[in-house]
């Protein structure tokens, strides 16, 4: 009988967003407590919805956005990593 979990020593994967998902954290930085519609509207003359909508899913399941509950929709908000993303980069 096991009652522990084993112990995984791979070397964690680095998350490196794709352009859509920048996009989609700039836009809800811009305006913190959105619905996805908003995004979704914002960001529609140059991606699809159906991209967008993806990206909010994987950057809720990372923890780069949080989602709030309203009672119409789930309202976005950054979380501190998705700030970090947002950070430009500092090279000497």
């Amino acid at each position: 009988m096991e009652t522990m979990e084993k112990i995984s020593f791979e070397t964690p994967e680095i998350f490196v967003p794709t352009d859509v998902q920048l996009d989609i954290l700039q836009a809800v930085a811009d305006k913190q407590g959105c619905h996805i519609n908003h995004i979704v509207n914002v960001l529609s003359p140059a991606r699809s919805e159906s991209s967008v909508r993806s990206g909010v899913r994987i950057l809720l399941s990372k923890r780069y956005l949080d989602g709030g509950k309203s009672s119409s929709e789930i309202l976005l908000r950054l979380t501190s990593r998705g700030r970090l993303l947002l950070q430009p980069s500092k090279t000497s």
